[in-house]
This record gives structure tokens, C-alpha cells and sequence, in this order.
């Protein structure tokens, strides 16, 4: 069995690996929606094409982008020497987890607290939004 210490260094060459992908991956589509851009449409049915595929391109990209910052800030904590442990508790994160998410910055409780919370404060402001809509209908009603 490999040691923690060998499979930290052997994530960390796999979060290399996958920014390098990402970053050719990003190239391309910003290079498709840039030409996208520079397309002039035949008729209305190739421009809904086209706006689909660029609608597409621009939401790969997005998420690809998200993913890179977290590779980005992963690796500076192997620089760091913090990878592996979670920026919450400080406790090692396990290696299965990071296996899976390899820019994982919390521990499974930690993650999940975070996404509780984030929970409750999306249901917490669907719910106050609701009730000034309420609110306001009910007050153009009178």
C-alpha cells in the first residue's frame, strides 16, 4: 500500500495532467466561439443553430473554468504543502475522495456542512422572494 505522502504527489500529477486538458479544451472552445461570432448566419434555422452551439461552447466553457480555478487553487496548496487536508478542520482528507475530486479543499462533513448552509440560505431567500411577490400581488389586488 502506497503511502499517503506517494499518493498526495501521485493526485497532484494528475491535477497537472487534467489543467493541461482543460486548458486545451477551453482554447478550443473559446477559439469555436469566436468564430461563431465572426459566422454570418444563411437563414433563421442556421442561426438557431449556431446560437445553440454557441449556447453550448459558453456553458462547457463556463463549468471547464470553474473547474480549472479549483485545479489552480488545488495545486497552490500542494505548493503550499496544505493539500490533502481539509481547509475547514484541517483534517486529512480521505484519499478515496480525493481520488474522485482531486481539488477537493473539505472533508466529506465539512462539504456537506457548506452545502446545508447553502441550502438553507437559497430556500431561506426562494422563500422571501416568494413572499413579496405575494405581497405585492396581494397589495395591486386592494
Amino acid at each position: 500500500m502506497m503511502k499517503r505522502e506517494d499518493q498526495m504527489k501521485s493526485l497532484a500529477k494528475k491535477l497537472v495532467q487534467r489543467r493541461s486538458e482543460l486548458l486545451e479544451l477551453l482554447d478550443g472552445e473559446l477559439s469555436q466561439l469566436h468564430n461563431s461570432d465572426d459566422a454570418v448566419a444563411g437563414d433563421l434555422a442556421d442561426a438557431a443553430v449556431e446560437l445553440d452551439y454557441a449556447t453550448v461552447n459558453s456553458t462547457l466553457a463556463e463549468a471547464e473554468s470553474e473547474e480549472l480555478a479549483a485545479i489552480q487553487a488545488a495545486l497552490l496548496r500542494v505548493k503550499e504543502g496544505t493539500y490533502g487536508r481539509c481547509v475547514e478542520c484541517s483534517k486529512n482528507i480521505p484519499v478515496d475522495r480525493l481520488r474522485n475530486v482531486p481539488f477537493a479543499d473539505k472533508c466529506v462533513p465539512c462539504q456537506e456542512a457548506k452545502e446545508s448552509l447553502e441550502n438553507s440560505i437559497r430556500l431561506s431567500n426562494n422563500s422571501t422572494g416568494q413572499n413579496q411577490r405575494a405581497s405585492r400581488s396581494t397589495s395591486s389586488r386592494r
